[in-house]
């Protein structure tokens, strides 16, 4: 008897299953935690730099966490420039953008991906290839495009294409999976029940990718908010600047003044790391989503 219990107790596994799994996440979320923290790390060094005085900018690395923070310097950020005006661009270039992009690239994706018409997968072809063509090879044409019906000077340049696909091939590749994974019998059933395609879009297709519109529109508004090179080379009156170009214009005025960059970074910062983590679940769905199906 004794045998058997002794033969019962060196057989016994030294974990159970649950606890394995229980090791296993907290090794898992030690090892993500920790790369975690080197790439958190520059974002935080900001945050520092942005509360330190002068005197503990000229200390260097032997001064990390400042003593006093100074918050009076996002105050001189924001008063130094029309911040607000900046802002107030860069609002109406961003909602411009991105609902252009969605009217566009949702429209153009369900043609490729629910609608027989010639020619469709030779046009679909072309366009991923033009995601091939590097911007510095269309601007000088573009430049005198806009230049030759007067755009230049103006924000259409940096509005109207986004409504005729402008820059959306990425996006509507990325619909085009997204609606070509939905299931055939919703399509063909309400076209039995006498809908018409446009109707389809509106009432099936576009609530159902919820997630892949809030990943389009996310991915849009990074794109225009931080835009430097185009409002540089299109907007000429100091009143239409956006945020990219004021920054740059702020750096030039507080060239050493490295706490009052940081504070401006980090303002202008802020609205996309909002939205980020607000719609970081739709946003995960619809990069899934459309790469698991089509």
């Amino acid at each position: 008897m004794k045998r058997v219990e002794v033969d019962q107790v060196i057989k016994q596994p030294r974990f159970t299953k649950k606890q394995r799994m229980i090791i296993k996440e907290a090794i898992m979320h030690v090892i993500l935690i920790t790369i975690a923290t080197f790439f958190i790390f520059p974002f935080l060094w900001m945050v520092m730099t942005a509360l330190k005085t002068p005197q503990e900018l000229l200390a260097g690395t032997d001064v990390f966490f400042p003593q006093d923070p100074q918050w009076d310097n996002f105050k001189l950020a924001v008063t130094a420039v029309p911040f607000f005006l900046y802002l107030k661009n860069s609002l109406i270039l961003v909602i411009f953008a991105v609902t252009g992009t969605l009217i566009s690239a949702t429209l153009t994706a369900y043609a490729f991906a629910k609608l027989q018409w010639p020619g469709r997968d030779t046009f679909f072809i072309v366009m991923l290839a033009t995601m091939m063509i590097p911007i510095q090879v269309i601007l000088i044409p573009t430049y005198i495009m806009y230049s030759k019906i007067g755009w230049l000077g103006t924000r259409l340049p940096l509005t109207v294409p986004y409504f005729f696909g402008g820059g959306s091939a990425f996006f509507i590749f990325m619909l085009r999976q997204f609606f070509k994974g939905t299931p055939k019998e919703l399509t063909e059933s309400a076209i039995v029940d006498g809908a018409t395609h446009f109707k389809i879009f509106l009432k099936i297709m576009l609530p159902l990718s919820k997630p892949a519109l809030i990943t389009v529109a996310l991915f849009t508004f990074m794109m225009v908010w931080n835009d430097y090179f185009g409002p540089l080379i299109y907007l000429s009156d100091p009143d239409m600047m956006t945020l990219a170009l004021g920054l740059r214009g702020f750096q030039t005025q507080f060239s050493g003044r490295f706490d009052l960059m940081m504070a401006a970074s980090l303002l202008v910062m802020t609205p996309t790391l909002i939205i980020f983590f607000l719609a970081q679940k739709q946003f995960i769905e619809g990069i899934t989503f459309s790469g698991i199906k089509g």
